[in-house]
């Protein structure tokens, strides 16, 4: 209310003054988040050089360098789903490039869905796409370690120091012994998954259980199947992180089913296709368990860096390093072990932090020695589930997945060494500057510059070892000039040298078609194809003709009987001809007499025929085929699934749920964080989930 009377004195200047501080005060904040996010960006900056460091003989663009590892070849033949969706879209669902041809989306073993696959394909190409893509997953696992320690509250030198360490550990570069690419991208899209589960655990943070979600729906989807049923059994460790009150408890399980709801869909363009063909799907299995390590000799593997150690069957061990290599060194496992012995000085957040990730790796270990999986056989007995744990042969793999949680426990050490006090040594210097009289300096030095030599030291000996695994060797090039000479006039069935690997993507890609190939699953209850022309280092096949010789490969054929589309009828068979892409093939007919139109591609739940445009019935059995009238006819074939158009739905249904979840952000009062998943309380920051550091 207005009195008449003038303002106090000094109430005015007061007052400006006030404003003046607290612009002062906001200038400042603003300023140290600008330095904090330079701070933020030069970490991943370094990480980054760091990964491309290691990786640098995958930076070798010329298509023919080729990431060394027998199998590396056959593990990205399906990228080749990405080089089918820019020729023809839908056409990519179906893979006809082998084994009769097969559904693309139910393979369980290939990255082909992972986004670092589907960029990398899409713009450089499979092959130089590919070694592309490994170099993102080297990164993709070092910022996963370096966030989970930034999760933890961990100083910028453990976080920076542990990341690094990630991308040169043996879990990634020991698995390209054997070109084993998936496992690669499984491994590292799998160590993402930790860092929004811990915040959402220990803040119910709704945005972080969208990134928990699009954490483990990538993970997924991210190939082999090993990785992803590791972090089935180490997921429960989380809940060592959880409180005690049970108001909370039920908020974090609300962000779990969010979580869930999110990564399902997702994944869906893979698991709903995998579960309609599941029941077709075939692979090899071992009830003995061969090939795991005994438990007591998994965590040598962490510290021996002796490559033709691994190649003996020392230990319990086969002679197949990329199963078991997974070395990081004696530093960090020192470090990690300190975590552990004191752990009972620790204060009670800390305690849950260092019990979460030592559970974490002792579970990865005792899953990679396949204890769980021989109970659960012999508890299923001879049922489709026992056989399902028994088709995991190489368990000892799982073991890569302790690597964050040792490399996390050695962090917190690292951070509490770099943070205790240190005695301070000073050191005085007598100048003699000339005529003005001696004059005396006085130096204090940080002693904390000494522990850059043992975390230098533990770098530079990890990527020296890693060198032994990270190499490119050049693809020879009678690969090109033997498959030229396998190209058939239509869609004629092939086959390459036994067992060779190094053939595989350069078919694919020229748009050959293997009969056997090389393919880590096979269709149940049905035959190969049987192969017009076959290359062969034995000689020809018996009952085929030898055509030529090429790089002391023999290259025969059959003589009739073996071509891709035919029509038989009324004692006759009329050979067709036959083009196409994967799921899109055209067929061309002139038959004198009425008969049934074999086409040597599997049959199965998708495929569609017209006949001059005109729907036409598929008749039962393995290969495609129909009733045709007398006449020439064109016949189309088209492969278009409904449950990958409904995988696709779901995906689109997920990706819209995460979106929304995001932008509404925290609901007030309902979680102890801001929208970024942070604590909205200083006392939790530092004691519960994020200190930033000096």
């Amino acid at each position: 209310m207005d009195t008449g009377r003038s303002p106090l004195p000094g109430t005015s200047r007061d007052y400006e003054r006030h404003l003046f501080h607290q612009k002062r005060r906001a200038y400042s904040l603003q300023n140290a988040t600008r330095w904090l996010q330079k701070l933020t960006a030069l970490e991943i900056a370094v990480i980054t050089v760091w990964t491309l460091v290691v990786t640098a003989p995958y930076l070798n663009f010329d298509p023919a360098a080729v990431p060394s590892g027998r199998e590396y070849l056959s593990t990205i033949q399906h990228h080749h789903f990405w080089t089918w969706v820019k020729q023809c879209g839908p056409c990519a669902f179906w893979n006809g490039s082998v084994i009769g041809g097969v559904p693309a989306l139910p393979d369980p073993y290939g990255s082909t869905l992972h986004p670092l696959v589907a960029t990398t394909a899409l713009v450089w190409g499979v092959p130089n796409g590919a070694k592309l893509a490994l170099v993102g997953a080297f990164l993709m696992a070092g910022l996963a370690q370096w966030w989970l320690g930034r999760v933890f509250g961990l100083g910028r030198l453990a976080c920076v120091w542990s990341a690094c360490m990630a991308v040169a550990a043996g879990n990634l570069a020991g698995r390209m012994d054997l070109g084993a690419f998936a496992m690669v991208v499984s491994t590292a899209a799998c160590a993402v998954v930790w860092p929004p589960l811990v915040l959402v655990m220990r803040t119910a943070s709704r945005r972080a259980a969208v990134l928990l979600g699009v954490a483990l729906g990538l993970a997924i989807i991210s190939g082999q199947g090993y990785m992803q049923i590791a972090l089935a059994f180490t997921l429960p460790v989380a809940l060592v992180l959880l409180p005690r009150d049970t108001a909370q408890l039920r908020l974090r399980a609300k962000r779990l089913a969010l979580a869930a709801g999110i990564a399902l869909p997702l994944a869906a363009p893979m698991l709903v296709p995998f579960l309609h063909f599941q029941p077709y799907f075939y692979k090899d299995s071992d009830a003995t368990f061969k090939s795991a390590q005994p438990l007591q000799y998994a965590p040598l593997n962490l510290v021996i860096n002796d490559k033709q150690y691994y190649f003996t069957e020392n230990l319990g061990r086969l002679p197949y390093p990329t199963v078991y290599v997974n070395y990081v060194g004696w530093i960090p496992v020192i470090l990690a072990v300190a975590a552990l012995g004191r752990l009972r000085a620790s204060a009670s957040a800390e305690q849950r932090v260092i019990l979460f990730l030592a559970a974490l790796a002792v579970i990865a270990l005792w899953v990679s020695s396949a204890a769980p999986f021989a109970l659960l056989a012999q508890l299923g007995g001879g049922s489709a589930a026992a056989r399902l744990f028994t088709s995991i042969r190489y368990p000892s793999m799982m073991a890569g997945l302790a690597i964050p949680g040792v490399l996390g426990l050695a962090a917190i050490t690292l951070d509490r060494i770099v943070h205790t006090p240190w005695p301070r040594l000073t050191l005085s210097l007598g100048l003699t500057p000339g005529a003005g009289g001696r004059v005396e300096r006085t130096f204090a030095p940080d002693l904390r510059w000494v522990l850059a030599l043992p975390l230098l030291f533990a770098l530079a000996n990890e990527w020296a070892f890693s060198r032994a695994w990270i190499a490119t060797e050049r693809l020879n090039p009678s690969v090109t000039r033997v498959l030229e000479a396998l190209r058939t006039p239509d869609l004629q069935w092939v086959d390459q040298p036994f067992g060779e690997h190094f053939w595989v993507e350069a078919s694919t890609g020229m748009g050959l078609k293997l009969s056997s190939g090389i393919h880590r699953w096979k269709w149940n209850g049905r035959a190969l194809p049987e192969s017009a022309l076959v290359a062969s280092r034995e000689g020809p096949r018996p009952g085929m003709t030898p055509l030529a010789t090429m790089e002391g490969i023999v290259i025969s054929a059959a003589l009739a009987g073996r071509e891709y589309a035919a029509v038989e009828g009324a004692g006759q068979r009329t050979v067709c001809a036959a083009h196409g892409v994967a799921g899109d093939v055209d067929v061309v007919c002139d038959a004198p007499h009425p008969g049934v139109l074999t086409v040597k591609e599997n049959s199965w739940t998708g495929w569609g025929a017209r006949v001059e445009g005109r729907p036409a019935t598929l008749l039962p059995g393995q290969w495609l085929a129909l009733e045709l009238p007398a006449g020439r006819h064109t016949i189309s074939f088209r492969y278009r699934p409904w449950d990958a158009f409904l995988g696709l739905l779901l995906c689109l249904a997920g990706a819209v749920l995460a979106a929304y979840s995001w932008w509404r952000g925290e609901t007030p009062g309902g979680s102890a964080t801001g929208g970024d998943g942070r604590p909205s309380r200083p006392a939790d920051a530092v004691e519960d989930v994020q200190r930033v550091p000096a």
